[in-house]
């Protein structure tokens, strides 16, 4: 499905029961709706399941870079709105994750949880330019140049070497992305600093690392743990950054009890 939500259109779907509660689901950088094909399956008979393809991402439209938090989160929102879903869960991987620590601090009152996955709060100054390197590559030598680094930090080594079908998939993702959706994402995470406001989410929350993640490492997933109250952490051994994707059976189990357990 595709509507017109904060000044662009926007693809997006929606499966489970109508009357069930309802988790958003927000994608990696480089992805689409797609990459969350298993947690959709294991989530659609108990919950109903929004998923969209992000501004600049997959067949949502790519208006142009720059990008800020602050246009990201209303369009979520405005998702929300369009759908009239007043309150809901909500699930984000990596930028996903980003925007849920924005959505948490700003919109707090429109959600009933939050589950951010390999994340992180702050980006270091010293990290800033590979930012603007990785864009710069992008717009001078198209998206395949990206592949081979961001695999190298997606996934762990034995899923680059044992998985070839995942591989071959995150590899997809990565080509099909829009050169001017990525440059905008790059820019809005290369500023993101919200640390110190951490402790003005009252939300319950989940917090999920894979233990091989050098992108938004255990470290990251630790601060954000402790700066928001009663938040629970969990690592996940033997996968990096997609871990929803390389170990869905023990990412999906963790988000199916994190979720039975809320109001």
């Amino acid at each position: 499905m595709q509507a017109t939500v904060n000044g662009f259109r926007m693809n997006f779907a929606v499966e489970g029961p109508d009357s069930a509660p309802t988790v958003i689901l927000h994608h990696p950088l480089a992805t689409d709706l797609t990459i969350w094909d298993e947690l959709t399956a294991a989530l659609a008979p108990r919950y109903r399941v929004v998923r969209f393809d992000a501004r600049g991402q997959g067949a949502s439209e790519a208006t142009k870079a720059p990008y800020a938090f602050d246009t990201l989160t209303a369009d979520v929102v405005q998702l929300m709105d369009h759908l009239g879903l007043a309150r809901v869960h909500y699930l984000g991987l990596s930028m996903g994750g980003m925007v849920g620590q924005h959505l948490g601090l700003t919109h707090p009152q429109r959600f009933a949880s939050l589950t951010l996955c390999s994340t992180s709060s702050r980006i270091p100054d010293e990290a800033k330019p590979l930012w603007e390197e990785r864009v710069k590559a992008a717009r001078e030598k198209g998206m395949a140049a990206q592949v081979d680094l961001t695999l190298s930090r997606w996934l762990a080594s034995a899923s680059l070497q044992g998985k070839p079908a995942l591989v071959a998939r995150m590899r997809r993702y990565i080509e099909a992305t829009p050169v001017e959706g990525y440059a905008g994402w790059c820019g809005a995470i290369r500023d993101l600093n919200v640390t110190e406001r951490l402790k003005g989410i009252p939300l319950p929350t989940l917090v999920i690392v894979g233990a091989e993640d050098p992108s938004t490492p255990p470290a990251a997933a630790q601060v954000i743990h402790r700066e928001i109250a009663g938040s629970e952490l969990i690592e996940v051994p033997g996968v990096s950054h997609q871990l929803h994707v390389e170990d869905s059976a023990t990412f999906n189990r963790h988000v199916l009890d994190f979720l039975s357990r809320q109001p």
